[in-house]
């Protein structure tokens, strides 16, 4: 906008040519534009500067500095799109959103807005030197404000614990809220002796005491801490002194069957802790730090109803596709998700609904989690070269008819997986990705042949843990306006949070819930897979095959009362697109574009009801509701998508009228 800016005032007289250029010189140098220099300088007010853009421009000119704070507009659009225009989102009403811009004659930058936003944007003219640091400061205080309501609540457990002296009696347990502990403190109650021996298994007791998930003994130059995970949040529960560490590491070697002489290298172990009403495995392993061996112990409680599909608290949607991979007689399934959210014990639940006595199905773990009845479990060991891709070739001679590879590591295990469903197996296996979409550019990237993924993958599930809120100190609350953005301004007047308690170590959560997401690998995305198409394009098609994926189903649990929007922002992560896919030739191209550079075609077309921009993929308008007849829809039902003839009136396969 300098050069246009450097004219205006020019032809308004307010600077000579040659004090454009010294300014346009110096404002290089400084790093700063234009128009900050002439503001600092005093030759021009902000507003008479603000009505130059105007008159030049022919639209409306505002001092961005002045509007309002909109946290539905600003979730419309990506920081990273709003940072690389130059564009702030300023408000937004129903199908129209207000942006503004540098520079309004720039169509390219509106269009991709629209296309991003999937609303009509209209220009508003701002200063470009003002726009770069309210775009800063609007997406820091909209991503600080999106964990507002969890803050609401430790602010006022925070309040009700100082207004009350602290007491050193045992809370009675009788489940009251009244008031809130920090889960160091409910946790350290549980160590009494000072001997490594009982330290440990104390240790131990309490977390399974607790549910914990993962216990840490971190050295520090001057102590020794322990941390537990808890639903997935680290606690501090206590420090102890730095010289205790080594006695601490030496017994859980031995208990782990671990060289205690061996400092150097890391090491892993296993342990089974018995306790009178549950078996929980312990899974071990120590690292060479600064100051001193790391320790993590991963513990498994056998929860043999979580083996049932049933009590997974699967979506329709989801419990169908597993419903269909187990009734499949072949295909390549993969469950993806982080580290502990669950997939092991999906794959396991889904082996279980599977007719284990006519089907000979056979299992590469590492390691065997759970036993099943009448399944071939077999342990990998990588030491004597028993890998997953070495026990599946085996496996192939063994006439399996389901086969589970613990978890997808190269590029041969992928391809043997691949070619044993090619050959009519059905195989199930894991992999570390972010969501569905991703695991095909994932298998792409570790060098599998894309014919070799359209031909052999049927599905793909993903899945997330995040924390429930407590029933113990659960309370409604208002949201804030940027929760209410993020969950798409539902109509609902309050949510609901934990404020702390005993019964949750004060947290305000009890337990973890799955959310889950499931990718039909549908024919219609043949073409993109066999293109290499990016995540956001596979996305962008999945939703128009009907997909409902995990952003949505999680928006749902903070609706009706089971997490909150803080939560689901934290676990489950969302990713606008920028890219969208040409509709001609099926290639993915940047929102930025509005005609494909592969093939010319337009990406934007106008409604021919009131002429606002639409998306090629859009069967109706989102401005005037005019619905857009596709070609598509004149070979195809709309509602069972049977192929129909042009002149049937309505579908012979369902009766739906054409």
């Amino acid at each position: 906008m300098n050069d246009v800016l450097g004219k205006i005032l020019i032809d308004c007289q307010i600077l000579t040519p040659s004090q454009v250029h010294s300014f346009e010189s110096q404002a290089e140098k400084e790093g700063c534009h234009l128009e900050q220099l002439v503001l600092r300088e005093g030759y021009c007010s902000r507003e008479a500067l603000l009505k130059m853009l105007e008159n030049h421009y022919f639209c409306p000119a505002v001092d961005v500095r002045q509007l309002p704070f909109d946290a539905r507009a600003l979730t419309l659009l990506p920081e990273k799109l709003a940072r690389r225009h130059g564009v702030l989102p300023v408000n937004v009403d129903g199908s129209v959103m207000w942006l503004a811009v540098p520079n309004p004659d720039d169509k390219e930058t509106v269009q991709a807005v629209a296309s991003v936003s999937q609303r009509t944007v209209k220009p508003v003219v701002g200063l470009r030197g003002d726009l770069g640091t309210e775009i800063a400061s609007r997406y820091e205080r909209l991503a600080k404000e999106a964990g507002a309501g969890d803050a609401g609540a430790r602010e006022k457990t925070a309040r009700e614990k100082g207004a009350k002296k602290k007491s050193k009696k045992k809370a009675a347990g009788d489940g009251s809220a009244a008031a809130a502990v920090e889960p160091s403190a409910k946790f350290a109650a549980d160590f009494t002796k000072d001997d490594a021996v009982v330290f440990v298994e104390e240790a131990i007791r309490s977390a399974v005491k607790h549910g914990i998930s993962d216990i840490h003994l971190q050295p520090e130059k001057n102590e020794l801490v322990l941390r537990y995970r808890l639903d997935g949040i680290m606690h501090r529960v206590i420090s102890l002194p730095a010289d205790r560490a080594s006695s601490i590491v030496s017994r859980i070697k031995v208990i782990a069957d671990m060289d205690i002489t061996e400092r150097r290298l890391p090491q892993d172990g296993r342990y089974t802790f018995t306790l009178p009403d549950t078996v929980v495995d312990l899974r071990i392993s120590t690292l060479p730090a600064k100051f001193g061996e790391k320790v993590v112990i991963r513990l498994l409680t056998k929860d043999l109803k979580l083996l049932d599909l049933d009590n997974l608290q699967l979506p329709p949607s989801v419990r169908e596709g597993i419903d269909g991979s187990i009734e499949s007689p072949e295909g390549f399934y993969l469950v993806t998700g982080p580290t502990g959210s669950g997939k092991t014990t999906t794959l396991y639940a889904v082996l279980s609904a599977i007719d284990r006595e006519r089907l000979n199905v056979i299992t590469l773990e590492d390691p065997v989690e759970y036993t099943l009845s009448s399944v071939t479990q077999v342990q990998i060991n990588d030491p004597i070269g028993l890998t997953f891709a070495a026990g599946l070739r085996t496996v192939l001679r063994q006439d399996p008819d389901v086969v589970l590879v613990g978890e997808i590591r190269d590029l041969d295990t992928v391809e043997i997986a691949c070619r044993a469903a090619l050959t009519g197996h059905k195989v199930y296996s894991t992999i570390h990705t972010n969501d569905s979409c991703q695991t095909v550019t994932r298998l792409i990237n570790m060098g599998t042949a894309p014919y070799l993924i359209t031909a052999t993958l049927r599905g793909v599930f993903a899945q997330r843990l995040i924390r429930v809120i407590c029933e113990k100190c659960r309370e409604l609350y208002e949201p804030t306006e940027t929760e209410l953005a993020l969950l798409g301004y539902p109509k609902i007047a309050r949510l609901h949070r934990g404020t702390g308690c005993t019964h949750c170590a004060g947290t305000g959560y009890r337990g973890r819930t799955g959310v889950f997401e499931y990718l039909r690998i549908h024919e219609n995305l043949h073409p993109l897979i066999l293109d290499r198409a990016s995540p956001y394009v596979i996305r962008h098609a999945a939703k128009r095959n009907g997909a409902i994926l995990m952003d949505e189903l999680a928006r749902r649990l903070v609706l009706d009362g089971t997490t909150t929007a803080s939560e689901i922002q934290r676990v489950v992560w969302t990713g606008a697109s920028e890219e969208q896919l040409c509709s001609n030739c099926q290639r993915a191209v940047s929102t930025d574009f509005t005609v494909c550079p592969f093939c010319q075609h337009h990406l934007r077309e106008s409604c021919p009801a009131c002429g606002a921009g639409l998306d090629q993929s859009w069967e109706a308008c989102p401005s005037c509701g005019h619905e857009i007849e596709r070609e598509w829809q004149r070979l195809f039902c709309k509602k069972c998508m049977a192929p129909v003839d042009p002149g049937w009136t309505s579908c012979n396969y369902c009766g739906a009228d054409l």
